[in-house]
């Protein structure tokens, strides 16, 4: 599969998740007119391939971490949509580049999580598990040549096993564990797609995640 469309047809799952606990104090600041369209709303629209979103989400961000350079929200959005500039670049110099920066960002938002990290609600789940699962599905879309897929593939295995998880409504996590399952069916364990396939379809059969899941296993 083409490496932008794979980056495509994973990040886009972020629009499954619509509910909002909490809002961080930078939040507040992103924009002011009604009409303006949130820091979420455009992150979601440069992850379907929106570049000019991209480059807004960048320089906002860009801007909001002179304020806040230790906020691990921020800087996972950076490296994220990093990864994004890397996906549309034409040059593969310019790819390698973004791409590693959006590594160091997403390693650096990683390091940055403490426990308040994981009480903070954030999307419905909660910003520690957010950050997680938006480092796990950038990382295991990336090119080999960097050698995060392993690793990413890793991190997505680690929270399907965790009671954590289990602890939020499907409706949240339902596009962790599609990407979960994509991921492993990109990293050739049949099995384990199929074992979180049947997961999901235990949980919300009905769920059009769920339904894609099974399909996928099945094909």
């Amino acid at each position: 599969m083409n490496i932008k469309d794979n980056w495509l047809s994973r990040i886009a799952l972020f629009s499954i998740v619509v509910f909002i606990a909490a809002t961080p104090a930078w939040l507040n600041q992103v924009n002011a007119g009604p009409t303006q369209k949130t820091l979420q709303d455009a992150f979601m629209d440069a992850s379907t391939g929106n570049s000019d979103a991209g480059e807004h989400v960048l320089s906002t961000v860009e801007d909001l971490l002179i304020q806040y350079p230790e906020d691990a929200l921020l800087t996972a959005y950076y490296g994220s949509t990093m990864s994004m500039k890397a996906r549309d670049a034409w040059l593969p110099w310019n790819r390698q580049k973004f791409s590693q920066i959006g590594v160091d960002s997403l390693n650096k938002s990683l390091n940055q999580l403490s426990d308040e990290s994981f009480d903070k609600p954030y999307y419905g789940l909660n910003e520690g598990l957010y950050i997680q699962s938006l480092a796990a599905i950038t990382f295991i879309n990336l090119p080999e040549s960097l050698d995060q897929r392993e690793r990413g593939f890793a991190m997505l295995k680690d929270m399907m096993a965790s009671e954590e998880l289990g602890y939020y409504p499907f409706g949240p996590r339902a596009w962790i564990h599609i990407g979960a399952v994509k991921a492993a069916i990109d990293m050739e364990d049949t099995p384990t797609a199929t074992k979180w396939a049947n997961e999901m379809q235990r949980l919300a059969p009905t769920h059009p995640y769920t339904q894609q899941a099974i399909e996928l296993v099945e094909n």
